[in-house]
């Protein structure tokens, strides 16, 4: 599966949607919502953090594999910048900047192609029966 979505707040809300059908598909019931919640936190992060503006785009691709599902957003700028926050550094008037722990504790393995473009990707277990 892939994806446009806009530079906008309603990014990550279409993104889950997106994935809603799709993963009940191809991960069990856990890693379908862990990977929801990951996902969902790159889409904003890219959206977020990437100095694109509204009108340009950035990309969710969701990809079956062996073992395995694989997510990767990408932006059109670099993404060199991505990485985990200390609990201590708070960004923003809100606090926030945890996307990337939650995607590290979700994770088997996530990482970041500085770009550009710019990616960032994780993979998840849990395939169900259809999804192997």
């Amino acid at each position: 599966m892939q994806l446009g979505l806009p530079v906008a707040v309603t990014a990550s809300m279409l993104a889950r949607r997106a994935l809603d059908g799709w993963m009940e598909e191809v991960l069990d019931e856990e890693a379908a919502a862990a990977s929801r919640l990951a996902a969902t936190e790159l889409v904003t992060n890219a959206v977020q953090h990437s100095g694109l503006q509204l009108g340009d785009e950035v990309t969710l691709r969701a990809l079956a594999m062996p073992e395995l599902v694989r997510i990767e957003v990408e932006q059109a700028s670099s993404a060199a910048g991505a990485r985990i926050v200390d609990r201590d550094d708070r960004r923003g008037p809100h606090g926030g900047g945890y996307g990337l722990r939650i995607v590290d504790e979700v994770a088997q393995r996530w990482g970041v192609e500085p770009g550009p473009p710019g990616c960032v990707w994780f993979e998840i277990g849990g395939l169900t029966a259809s999804g192997t």
